[in-house]
């Protein structure tokens, strides 16, 4: 009688670490989507739960290093993705500074996100100063923020960088 128990028990066991194995698999998965969303605070919680499961795990050790090191771009990537997201119901700039337009284009974007009051955070790095006084002429409607900020962008000869926290504006030269 006892030997079925411990056949039982010790086939229950050897099974265990596939189980591990493959929710690890699962939890990585999720955080690489949670990567690609931009959302660093999912993707973590993802590899520390696989890690949890399966402490072993080269492949969630790695992610979580990587997305450790590279928190920023992660976070960069989810502000472009919500810029792209946001539609601008009408924009009707006519002789307008680059600075002007930036100012109502961020007014724009937070009304139109919505219940989630997204701040774009558009900052202008030019130490000539003259990037934030060129003019542009636009008229749309029903564009998404960030077609909106690169027809701006375009017309003044800059370009954007999207970080963590800001959208950088600089001349389309600079470095």
């Amino acid at each position: 009688m006892k030997t079925p128990v411990l056949i039982a028990l010790f086939a229950g066991f050897a099974c265990m670490p596939a189980f591990s194995a493959d929710k690890a698999a699962e939890l990585i998965a999720q955080g690489k989507q949670a990567e690609q969303d931009g959302n660093v605070a999912a993707a973590k919680a993802a590899y520390t739960s696989a890690l949890q499961v399966d402490p072993a795990n080269p492949n969630a050790r790695y992610a979580l290093s990587q997305l450790n090191d590279n928190s920023g771009a992660v976070a960069a990537r989810s502000r472009a993705k919500m810029l792209s997201q946001i539609t601008i119901p009408a924009i009707d700039f006519d002789n307008v500074t680059l600075s002007e337009g930036l100012e109502a284009l961020a007014v724009m974007t937070e009304k139109a996100s919505g219940d989630k009051k997204f701040a774009a955070n558009f900052m202008v790095q030019d130490p000539t100063g003259q990037l934030g006084t060129k003019t542009l002429t636009l008229k749309l409607k029903g564009v998404p923020t960030s077609a909106v900020l690169q027809m701006m962008l375009d017309q003044v000869g800059a370009k954007a960088k999207y970080e963590e926290h800001a959208v950088v504006i600089k001349p389309a030269g600079a470095k």
